[in-house]
């Protein structure tokens, strides 16, 4: 175990130093170790399959953490086939105690350049698709969202505003209406008037006439028997 220890220490120095004195050289030849670039290893104390927490966010609330979760299914560097080729050299390392978390990655992502031809930029590459893949989320989202809005909204405010102008005829219409009203009520006080004054004009001419008959009657009567 300690000569394989030393020889994955031996690959990761030969990896940071890519100028090695020639004796060394022949004594461990590295071909693939020389020309491999340094690797931005992930921080000491992170885990790879876990996605990176960015430092003083407040935590979502449970809606929006649902959302990001499908977010992140989409978008998920484990997910892979990068981060399955590195975890396939990297996690039989971490038998290692020994090894701290930069040391295993570097190594495994060595291995994996010499097994399987993995490189930086194939794993940058990974994340700039991951950038693709959430720009294209965003957009389906947002096409989502206007066909939601078209749906749900626009309709609505079409129907918001056809009832609005339908209020405002039935409102010219109760206004009509009420003009009509008080012309007819008026009608109807001056008709009413206009009965009560006759009905009290005959019966003071009725009454008088009558009067008058009383009294032509008595003037009569007086007559004949006199």
């Amino acid at each position: 175990m300690s000569k394989f220890i030393d020889g994955i220490k031996h690959a990761i120095i030969e990896d940071d130093d890519p100028k090695p004195q020639a004796h060394t050289e022949q004594a461990h030849p590295q071909p693939h170790a020389e020309a491999t670039p340094a690797f931005a290893a992930p921080v000491a104390g992170s885990t790879l399959n876990s996605s990176y927490q960015l430092i003083g966010t407040q935590p979502l609330s449970e809606e929006t953490e649902h959302v990001y979760q499908r977010i992140l299914a989409k978008t998920n560097f484990a997910s892979t086939q990068v981060s399955v080729t590195i975890h396939k050299y990297l996690d039989p390392l971490s038998a290692i105690p020994s090894l701290d978390e930069r040391t295993r990655f570097k190594t495994a992502v060595i291995q994996a350049k010499a097994q399987e031809g993995l490189s930086q930029e194939k794993i940058l590459a990974t994340f700039d698709g991951l950038k693709v893949a959430l720009h294209n989320e965003q957009e389906s989202f947002k096409a989502s969202a206007d066909a939601t809005r078209q749906r749900e909204i626009d309709d609505r405010q079409k129907k918001v505003q056809e009832i609005t102008d339908a209020i405002s005829q039935k409102q010219k219409e109760i206004g009509q209406l009420q003009q009509r009203l008080s012309d007819v009520t008026t009608e109807l006080v001056g008709a009413q008037g206009k009965i009560q004054r006759a009905e009290s004009q005959f019966s003071i001419a009725a009454q008088r006439r009558a009067l008058e008959i009383d009294q032509e009657k008595s003037k009569y009567v007086s007559l004949l028997q006199g």
